[in-house]
């Protein structure tokens, strides 16, 4: 009895958080508007909307947790916010990219097309300096490279979609062809929810019969070359790095790598811009 009650009112507390990110985020978008009038440089605004996304995303776990919907740990996050880092994660439920956002003031960030064309969240993107992904993979390593040059930290989830749990991970090596475009160190946070919640294919309102408890660690920088030979083709830099960082996510969060569906020629020069979109 007292397992479904609680059920029943972390299913009720769920929409109804839903419901609050939709609220904030039009009222975030609504002052950004403001902001975007304001006789401010943009780099200033650019920061300020940042830190607002933060703050926001800091409110919206708070309400999480004090409606007992999830609880959440976090370890290490003070070594995230190092410029010109590379920030990678693995992407288990719909509130990764909420939770990390959460602890990081001042990050850029590669969304999904669809939240960029998103009419509720646009304006965020847009005043945020986020890098949508629906450019073509030239144009999204210059960018995003060029971010990270400049001291910004970048924030990837190089799956690009939500972990497919049956096949495994599946990273794509847009986040490795960045690492090594813009030389950069690499930071890795893995995620992991007991028991899992909001995952690919799963229905908001199927609610476990326990709180589930979100655990972000961030790992000891990487730097390219501990993980690779540098004097490798560029194309195969990319294609080994991508296969040490999937192998170290693997092998810390316990979790199988999905079969490779990747069978380029290494030494064919689109190695180096592939497709980066990611799927809905």
């Amino acid at each position: 009895m007292i397992v479904l009650v609680s059920r029943s009112w972390r299913l009720i507390a769920t929409a109804a958080s839903f419901v609050l990110f939709g609220v904030v985020a039009l009222a975030l978008s609504a002052g950004l508007i403001i902001l975007s009038l304001a006789p401010l440089k943009q780099s200033l605004k650019r920061h300020y909307s940042r830190y607002s996304i933060m703050l926001i995303s800091r409110f919206y776990v708070y309400c999480y947790r004090v409606l007992g919907v999830l609880k959440v740990k976090f370890e290490n996050m003070h070594l995230l916010n190092q410029p010109g880092a590379l920030v990678i994660a693995n992407h288990p439920t719909l509130l990764d990219a909420i939770l990390l956002l959460s602890v990081m003031p001042n990050t850029n960030l590669i969304v999904k097309a669809a939240v960029a064309n998103n009419p509720f969240l646009s304006v965020i993107v847009s005043m945020a300096g986020y890098i949508p992904n629906n450019e073509s993979g030239v144009a999204l390593v210059k960018e995003a490279s060029a971010a990270l040059k400049s001291g910004e930290t970048l924030m990837i989830f190089p799956e690009g979609t939500r972990t497919d749990l049956e096949h495994g991970l599946n990273f794509k090596r847009s986040a490795a062809i960045i690492a090594l475009q813009a030389n950069c160190t690499i930071l890795p946070v893995l995620i992991s929810c007991e028991p899992i919640t909001l995952r690919k294919h799963e229905p908001w309102y199927s609610i476990p019969k326990t709180i589930p408890l979100f655990h972000l660690r961030a790992l000891p920088p990487l730097q390219i070359s501990d993980c690779i030979d540098t004097t490798h083709p560029r194309g195969i830099q990319a294609r080994e790095l991508n296969q040490s960082l999937q192998q170290q996510f693997a092998q810390h969060l316990n979790q199988k790598i999905a079969p490779d569906l990747e069978t380029p020629n290494l030494e064919s020069p689109n190695l180096e811009t592939p497709n980066l979109k990611t799927k809905e």
